[in-house]
């Protein structure tokens, strides 16, 4: 690869982690607006649990590793990015 090619693809990553950082705060503070705090966070190989509170009752999500690596390789080919 050329180096301006890949000075290209530099930059359009930092746009791209820019943009990231910038929905993240919007997702957190749409969290907090809508009265969810997260208590605890727990990486397995098989899954990520999540307990929350929202108005005050205690709440727990789990999201299964493989769909949701799935889905974000699926995000980044879209991106014309290679997982």
């Amino acid at each position: 690869m050329r180096v301006t090619a890949i000075l290209r693809e530099l930059l359009i990553l930092e746009w791209f982690e820019h943009r990231l950082q910038r929905r993240r705060r919007e997702l957190t503070r749409q969290l907090a607006a809508a009265g969810v705090r997260i208590v605890d966070r727990m990486d397995s190989e098989l899954d990520v649990t999540i307990r929350y509170t929202e108005r005050d009752w205690e709440r727990q999500a789990v999201y299964m590793r493989p769909m949701l690596e799935a889905e974000a390789a699926g995000r980044l080919r879209k991106a014309g990015i290679q997982p």
